[in-house]
């Protein structure tokens, strides 16, 4: 248990620490004298480094070492981490939430990969299914902790918390986890650079959507980079001998079928993350603080079930859980889209929470199957693409669902504040077919999670 409490640990700040800084920007940007657009970067630099790294560290992991990697992130990101609380401008602190995410990326590649080093088959999920947990307590306990810090001492306060943290993991992973076996082939630095530069062009394309528009020239250049750049890197992939991405891993209909499944998966949860903050604050006009409390539902139904549904899929595979999970997270998200303007708020929590019964058992044992088709040597990889998947997922469920509820918006932004009873109709009118469209992504995916294939653990696994 304690290996698994140490491997807990980095999947616990990666996210804490995404959702911890939100609540500090409004203090960050009236220390500096900053404009919102500007400030909004202290977050997005360190989501974006996170996406952009992790397919790289986990191909790091599996030439480097597990463990070395694992240890290392610690270290980058508690000296960055340090650098955020000293930083004496902005662009000072936004250059050190992308050493921080760094770090970050790191072990969030290499965490899940060490699962499978270091647990037997028939205790991985298991094992993921706490991993999950630490990652919903992360983003749960995020916004109240940094409520408190940055309300008792200072912006500064959230970073210097996770200092501590990172001394104490990187003693104990030092000791604890098992040495791994390093697989002696080069480093595919083109392809890196390429992996980078293509999803991160992809996912600020994604993310100016909303703002600029899809024809606009810097959303167009943006994907262009990503489409060109990833084209070059898959021909890259496939003419050297040692990859950054062994294409043959898609081959397999395990691996492919969890991968493609995830992606959809976290689509249809941030289709939901997206348009529940602007329902609850400007259409019901609840506080801030209530809103929050209501949001968590989702994340602490994933906290209760994660570690049961990963128990599962130690017995019956991936196959049968993942896609029961996606079938409920459709029949949820379709009830969802009825939403009206008095719907009662115990039902609204109710939704949210069976939002997040979908993920939680949907979550563990994906990731167990994804890693179970994964050969041992590509292991870091496999796991990196995995994290890869839900970041995609994600940017494609926000920009998805911006882009239909503008669009049935007539292009016009809404209104600041609570919204009139006319303006909440015409959100409402535009939220349905947003949340019945990740409703119908959501039962794709269930399609894509059926086409894996039978892959219950075998009698020696079991």
């Amino acid at each position: 248990m304690a290996v698994i409490i140490v491997l807990m640990a980095g999947t616990f700040l990666a996210p804490l620490d995404s959702s911890i800084v939100n609540i500090a920007l409004p203090a960050i940007a009236e220390s500096f004298d900053a404009r919102l657009a500007a400030i909004g970067w202290v977050a997005t630099a360190y989501l974006l480094t996170v996406a952009s790294l992790v397919l790289v560290m986990g191909r790091l992991g599996d030439i480097w070492g597990l463990k070395r990697v694992y240890i290392t992130g610690f270290v980058v990101f508690g000296i960055g981490s340090l650098a955020c609380a000293m930083a004496p401008s902005l662009s000072a602190l936004i250059a050190a939430r992308v050493l921080q995410a760094s770090g970050a990326s790191m072990f969030f590649a290499a965490g899940p990969a060490l699962v499978t080093r270091t647990f037997p088959p028939n205790r991985r999920g298991w094992a993921l299914g706490w991993i999950s947990l630490s990652v919903s307590v992360g983003l749960t306990l995020g916004p109240s902790l940094g409520g408190v810090l940055v309300g008792a001492f200072g912006w500064p306060s959230i970073f210097l918390v996770n200092i501590p943290l990172c001394i104490a993991v990187i003693w104990a992973a030092a000791r604890l986890l098992p040495a791994d076996c390093p697989v002696r082939e080069p480093f595919d630095f083109a392809g890196a650079l390429l992996a980078a530069i293509s999803m991160t062009s992809l996912l600020i394309g994604l993310s100016e959507i909303d703002r600029r528009g899809l024809l606009s020239l810097f959303t167009v250049g943006s994907l262009v980079v990503a489409v060109v750049s990833g084209w070059a890197f898959l021909v890259l992939e496939r003419r050297i001998s040692h990859p950054m991405v062994d294409l043959t891993l898609f081959r397999s209909r395990a691996f492919s079928g969890g991968v493609g499944s995830a992606v959809m998966a976290y689509m249809s949860l941030f289709a939901v993350m997206f348009t529940l903050p602007f329902y609850l604050l400007q259409v019901r006009g609840l506080a801030p603080a209530t809103a929050g409390l209501i949001l968590t539902a989702t994340p602490v139904a994933m906290a209760l079930l994660s570690p049961f549904a990963g128990r599962m899929s130690d017995r019956w595979g991936s196959r049968v859980l993942t896609t029961g999970a996606l079938v409920w997270l459709a029949v949820t998200l379709s009830a969802a889209s009825m939403l009206g303007l008095d719907t009662p708020l115990p039902i609204v929590v109710a939704a949210l929470f069976s939002i997040g019964v979908g993920l939680a058992v949907f979550g563990p044992p994906n990731t167990a199957g994804i890693l179970r088709a994964t050969p041992a040597h590509r292991v870091g990889v496999g796991s990196a693409l995995a994290g890869q998947a839900r970041s995609l997922g994600m940017a494609l469920g926000i920009a998805a669902t911006a882009a239909i509820v503008s669009t049935l918006l007539g292009g016009e932004n809404l209104a600041e504040g609570i919204l009139s009873a006319e303006e909440a109709q015409r959100f409402m009118d535009a939220l349905g077919p947003a949340l019945a469209f990740a409703a119908a992504i959501a039962a794709v995916g269930a399609l894509v999670s059926w086409s894996r294939g039978d892959d219950r653990p075998g009698p020696l696994e079991s």
